[in-house]
């Protein structure tokens, strides 16, 4: 990358140097635009290169399997935060017709559905549509392009830890300012490199993961971005759950075992605290932004 794409700032320090720690064991790095703090995976895989390190069975966001502790409060978590999502959203926008980017295995989409929005959700992984279509007999869309061809309008888009991920980064808040109404409400979460359990885990961190995230922001980063999408940011919220299964998978690739897991604990509480006090102090912070 020759100039930042949030700034155009053309120079660059190394934010982080680690690795692949699910698939590959490859090593990669994160720089960081010396002017705004915007990050990025040097090198990362192209679209046609990335899916081979999305093949692993603990890829959780694709994943309903409950067996193990794990999972199982994963699960349960989740169950809790599908109600805070749409909170989110709703406190800030007359909820009628939403889109969700990147939904998985389509448990977001079923419960707005079941308050009576009339939701589209986009998947590009088969394996989860297809589990999305066998757990609530929902569609999800294979192509954004699809749901762009339709003209359709919508009340709100949400992408809940999927911005990160995303090749073409300018160009998908060009499709946001084509999907929504006039002051409809993007919400988007994602992780915080500032955090306190970033800053302690360093290289560890579990929330880099590389190289399926391309993209590493802070509070100030992803505003900027937004703001020169025509954007305007609204509200930011703190997820709460997130400091702790962070924390959990970080010293799991410490390969530090049950003292790793205590000391997960109270990283994950000292991050929720500073959280709940400034949620863009917060592990992953959902930021609520309206189309100007």
């Amino acid at each position: 990358m020759n100039a930042c794409l949030v700034c155009k700032n053309t120079t660059f320090d190394t934010l982080v140097e680690s690795k692949d720690y699910c698939v590959s064991n490859e090593d990669f790095n994160v720089a960081k635009c010396t002017k705004c703090g915007f990050a990025f995976t040097v090198n990362a895989p192209d679209a046609s290169h990335i899916g081979k390190y999305y093949e692993h069975a603990d890829y959780v966001s694709h994943t309903d399997t409950k067996e193990g502790l794990f999972f199982n409060i994963y699960h349960k978590v989740r169950a809790f935060m599908l109600g805070q999502k749409m909170s989110y959203i709703d406190k800030h926008v007359s909820l009628n017709k939403m889109l969700d980017i990147g939904a998985g295995t389509g448990y977001f989409v079923n419960h707005v559905q079941t308050h009576g929005v009339e939701v589209t959700g986009f998947e590009p992984d088969a394996d989860a549509r297809k589990q999305a279509k066998q757990n609530f007999a929902i569609e999800l869309k294979a192509s954004l392009e699809e749901i762009l061809e339709n003209n359709e309008e919508f009340d709100a888009i949400s992408m809940w830890h999927v911005l990160e991920h995303v090749h073409e980064l300018e160009k998908y808040f060009g499709h946001f300012q084509k999907l929504l109404k006039t002051r409809g409400v993007l919400a988007i979460a994602v992780p915080n490199y500032t955090s306190y359990d970033g800053q302690f885990y360093k290289k560890f961190w579990a929330a880099y993961d590389l190289p399926k995230h391309l993209w590493h922001f802070s509070p100030r980063s992803i505003k900027e971005l937004a703001e020169a999408n025509n954007f305007e940011h609204i509200k930011s919220y703190a997820m709460p759950f997130d400091p702790f299964y962070i924390a959990l998978l970080s010293e799991g690739h410490k390969q530090s075992g049950f003292l790793g897991k205590l000391r997960a604990a109270c990283v994950g509480l000292v991050s929720f605290l500073k959280g709940l006090m400034n949620s863009e102090k917060a592990s992953s912070v959902v930021y609520i932004f309206k189309k100007k």
